[in-house]
């Protein structure tokens, strides 16, 4: 079920605690969750830049970050 727009904002901005503790820890995961991290933070920046927040930023780091915390099971795949 979608967030209540009354709250959407209040209830993801717990989900986005736990995601950043998570990259901070750098926690292994999976490669459907690294790289649905990858394209939630890059839309988040891409937001950011277009509304004149940030001047730019490096996609290509930002995919090795997630690329890095990827599980072994699925880097030997």
């Amino acid at each position: 079920m979608p967030n209540m727009s009354y709250c959407r904002f209040r209830n993801t901005r717990s989900d986005m605690e736990d995601c950043l503790d998570t990259l901070r820890e750098e926690k292994h995961l999976s490669t459907d969750e690294a790289q649905a991290g990858c394209r939630m933070f890059d839309d988040i920046l891409d937001f950011c830049r277009d509304m004149g927040i940030i001047d730019s930023y490096d996609a290509g780091m930002l995919e090795a970050l997630f690329d890095g915390l990827t599980t072994e099971e699925d880097n030997d795949e």
